[in-house]
């Protein structure tokens, strides 16, 4: 059967009630209709939040000593590897500490064993008696003060190569050069920023839910992004982190969602709007949101006399040729579809046009149907 339009089934309609004064007593009105027969399908129930992105890994690498920047290896943009030195600051004084240092060890090690040479042999003669106890125990004194010079040598040694390290700035991961906050020739002072590091194969975006939802979204579940900047593409990642509170002010919590992003094509800053599925029906009873009728009813509590009302859904369905009142319960409404959970059953045609004119028991014409 050719489909016609809505409007023109609006049109029949007008057409026919007006005709109804002019029909002779006792003709029976038909009035035409547009049907949807009802099949099992899907419906989800989703919230949909926009919220902006970040660098999974993204830090600041900060200087430990204060001097100046001398040399920067990793220009902005620049791919560097975990650990790999971005910048150099001057580092003369502590590289001539550090010699001093290494000579000071070495000599102290040189000294330690010599005296314990001395002491092993001077051991085996205490232990036979062939010397005394004096000299055993000026022996044990010479032993002990080389051993913890060594150990202030070597500590000495340690804290220079750690300052002389520290002038050298590295990448604490893999990733690229986002930004330097000093120039060469700068003075750093201890404690500031000197360059961002950002590794982007992972985005991640912090969304801020009301409350409502935080029994509804799991770790792992999907979620779907879409941005501006490429509107005829999605991009799926997954919940990969749920606070367990609620912000008692906004009254909303925070979900982290993290996209792969091999390709780069994401970038931390840009801002989306991001669809996160709250309920899922994939074997449901669905109708077109239109074909669900609203009355309110009045009622009255038998023991205190008070009235209030009550919304009575209900749909119109052709049975044998004739307009069937069904009252029925709804679900989940989603996208101009609204899921029936009471009143329906697979098969059932629906008036989705007409239904607001067409009486209980009435004859109807199914012009068309979906």
């Amino acid at each position: 059967m050719r489909r016609i339009s809505g409007l023109l089934i609006l049109t029949l309609i007008f057409l026919t009630v007006g005709c109804q004064k002019k029909k002779k007593e006792g003709a029976e009105t038909v009035v035409p209709v547009e049907t949807f027969t009802v099949r099992p399908d899907s419906i989800e129930a989703f919230v949909e939040i926009t919220g902006g992105l970040k660098a999974e890994k993204d830090a600041l690498v900060y200087s430990t000593i204060s001097e100046k920047l001398v040399e920067i290896r990793k220009e902005v943009g620049s791919t560097v590897m975990e650990n790999e030195v971005i910048a150099v600051q001057d580092n003369d004084l502590w590289h001539e500490m550090l010699n001093q240092a290494e000579a000071a060890l070495s000599s102290a090690r040189v000294r330690f064993e010599q005296i314990k040479k001395d002491y092993e042999r001077f051991e085996r003669l205490y232990k036979e008696k062939a010397i005394s106890q004096q000299q055993w125990d000026q022996i044990k004194a010479n032993y002990q003060e080389a051993e913890a010079a060594l150990r202030r040598a070597q500590a000495a040694y340690y804290q220079s190569k750690e300052q002389y390290d520290n002038t050298f700035i590295r990448a604490p991961f893999g990733g690229r050069v986002g930004s330097f906050h000093f120039n060469p020739g700068e003075m750093i002072p201890a404690g500031q920023p000197v360059a961002r590091i950002v590794n982007s194969k992972m985005v991640r975006a912090e969304l801020y839910l009301p409350d409502l939802f935080i029994n509804k979204i799991r770790a792992g579940q999907s979620v779907l992004a879409i941005f501006p900047n490429y509107p005829d593409k999605h991009f799926r990642g997954s919940i990969t982190h749920i606070d367990a509170t609620i912000d008692p002010l906004t009254r909303t919590f925070r979900v982290d969602a993290t996209f792969g992003n091999t390709h780069r094509l994401l970038k931390p800053g840009m801002y989306g709007k991001f669809h996160i599925v709250t309920e899922l029906h994939s074997a449901a009873l669905v109708v077109p949101d239109n074909a669900v009728l609203i009355q309110t009813r009045l009622k009255v509590n038998p023991e205190t006399g008070e009235t209030y009302t009550i919304p009575h859904k209900f749909i119109f369905v052709v049975e044998n040729g004739r307009a069937k009142m069904r009252t029925v319960k709804t679900g989940i409404e989603s996208r101009g579809r609204i899921e029936i959970v009471e009143g329906l059953s697979a098969g059932d045609q629906v008036i989705i046009v007409g239904q607001n004119v067409v009486k209980d028991g009435e004859k109807v014409s199914v012009v068309t149907s979906q």
